[in-house]
């Protein structure tokens, strides 16, 4: 049995078939999704739809957690204070029962073996099954850390600035992990950054784990088709 997880689809459901053919996955192999598989391309909800059928589940990303977090005030009598681009909205406009439910299922994050998946980062100090809100929020949104190793909103980096992966230290164990798109895989000593920037015109990556243990793993990529 494998354990095999893909980077940010974010809606573009032809690669994803195309690199999941590649792959051939088997009957029993397990298959995860970082998060984000929805929004910015253009068939956001064929993928939603696929993944359910085909049993591919995924831990939280940021975009879907926008979406569940602007449902939620929708049932408010207040004005809704989360504001949706075109895209977003009509994503939300296609979305039936099955759908929220599989975006409600999304977990922060999922671990088998020494293999933990999730969107974003972590910090050193940061403990997986006992976040605060905040920083449930923080694992769904880490790109880079200030000098003393804080969180740092996007956008704020600079020369100074260090990307969590790099200072990492392994206590939550290997992470796999998308949100910042890099041209390759990103691989550190205690983590892979999957996310290589399809929806942007460059390629969908995947990683495939023959032993969960001993950390072996392959990965596989796919040219984007814009």
């Amino acid at each position: 049995m494998s354990l095999i997880i893909y980077g940010d689809i974010h809606g573009c459901y032809d690669e994803f078939i195309s690199l999941r053919k590649k792959i051939n996955p088997q009957k029993q192999d397990i298959e995860i999704c970082v998060g984000d598989v929805i929004t910015k391309g253009e068939s956001s909800i064929k993928v939603l739809r696929y993944l359910q059928k085909h049993n591919i589940k995924s831990v939280l990303g940021n975009h879907e957690d926008k979406i569940l977090r602007y449902l939620q005030h929708q049932k408010s009598d207040k004005k809704n204070p989360m504001i949706l681009d075109e895209d977003e909205q009509e994503l939300v406009n296609n979305l039936n029962q099955s759908d929220i439910e599989f975006l409600k299922s999304m977990p922060l994050f999922m671990q088998f073996n020494r293999i933990t998946i999730l969107h974003g980062g972590v910090l050193n100090h940061f403990d997986l099954n006992n976040l605060t809100k905040r920083g449930k929020q923080q694992v769904l949104r880490l790109r880079y850390m200030d000098k003393d190793g804080n969180f740092l909103a996007y956008g704020k980096e600079n020369e100074y600035s260090k990307f969590w992966s790099e200072t990492y230290n392994g206590d939550q164990g290997f992470i796999v992990y998308g949100h910042q798109w890099f041209s390759e895989v990103k691989k550190d000593k205690y983590s892979v950054g999957i996310d290589t920037g399809c929806v942007y015109g460059n390629k969908l990556s995947a990683i495939k784990f023959t032993d969960t243990k001993n950390i072996k793993y392959k990965i596989y990529s796919i040219s984007c088709n814009s």
